[in-house]
């Protein structure tokens, strides 16, 4: 489903480096459906419930903050865990309750979605959610009807619009935006903050498997270049992808490759990232507490 594209103005900064980790198990992936739907999963082995301490860990050490983006239904499982996220000083957003792509579900689906993995985490942690990112990027282009849907659950931002092919659009924002939605004749604001590319016109994202092979000077001096045009840098990073240790269970084509690409050895090229800027969550990267305080600090269970 489409809709008219939202106004896009850009955001001007200057802005700092922001960090992303979506909190999801190694078999978070809709290129394995049975593995992504409750009902349908076999026993798997879990690993967060260790690895997001470690995680925490290398964070601190580096002296980073960073904006977790989580699955409600890990939320659920690891209530602990992600109340220590956020008593460790980062951010606690939203990666949805399912890892489901929204594009393939209703707009009614996606809505309840939002609204249930918001309320969770909220309860949770004690803070407003600000901000939303959609698994696999799949609210895929600026015209998607499940944009609007975003900020009608009451978040702020959406980090789902990425500008690289496949997962999402050549077309979409580079840099952090302002989208002025037009749905149905409500009119409704939300700040998009995309994730950083590489390598020029190839638009590769710093992330992902381009992300774990390449040598981070590569990396770093692409956040440079987009901080000295005006930019938000942001990287996105797994905690699975950072152990260090092999998958506990099986994938295969499509899924095992775009899994298992650049393992070896990222750990190491992770930490040499981390130490090249002062990461920090996009709260704190953008300012919004400075530029959007009444959002920011806004009654629980907003929208």
């Amino acid at each position: 489903m489409i809709f008219e594209a939202p106004e896009v103005v850009r955001l001007t900064g200057p802005f700092g480096c922001a960090l992303t980790v979506d909190v999801e198990e190694w078999y978070h992936t809709c290129l394995v459906p049975h593995y992504v739907h409750p009902e349908e999963r076999p026993k798997l082995a879990q690993e967060l419930d260790w690895l997001l301490p470690e995680l925490l860990k290398k964070l601190h050490e580096a002296r980073c903050s960073a904006t977790f983006f989580v699955l409600g239904e890990v939320a659920e499982r690891l209530p602990r865990r992600i109340r220590q996220i956020a008593e460790a000083g980062h951010e606690v957003a939203s990666h949805g309750y399912l890892h489901l792509r929204a594009c393939e579900r209703s707009p009614q689906a996606f809505l309840k979605d939002l609204h249930r993995s918001k309320a969770l985490l909220e309860d949770l942690v004690g803070l407003p959610v600000l901000g939303f990112r959609a698994p696999e990027w799949s609210l895929r282009s600026l015209d998607s009807s499940w944009l609007p849907k975003v900020a009608e659950a009451g978040f702020l931002y959406d980090s789902s619009l990425n500008p690289c092919a496949f997962s999402g659009r050549s077309t979409n924002p580079r840099f952090a935006c302002r989208l002025l939605l037009n749905d149905g004749g409500s009119r409704r604001e939300l700040l998009e903050f995309p994730p950083l590319t590489f390598g020029g016109p190839l638009r590769l994202p710093a992330g992902s498997w381009p992300g774990r092979l390449m040598n981070p000077s590569i990396l770093v001096r692409a956040a440079q270049d987009h901080l000295g045009q005006g930019g938000l840098p942001l990287a996105v990073v797994h905690p699975w992808e950072v152990s260090g240790r092999p998958t506990p269970g099986r994938l295969t084509g499509l899924a095992r490759f775009i899994h298992e690409t650049g393992r070896l050895g990222f750990e190491e090229r992770f930490r040499e990232l981390l130490g090249a800027f002062r990461w920090m969550s996009i709260h704190d990267a953008a300012g919004l507490e400075q530029e959007y305080p009444a959002q920011a600090t806004a009654s629980r269970r907003a929208g």
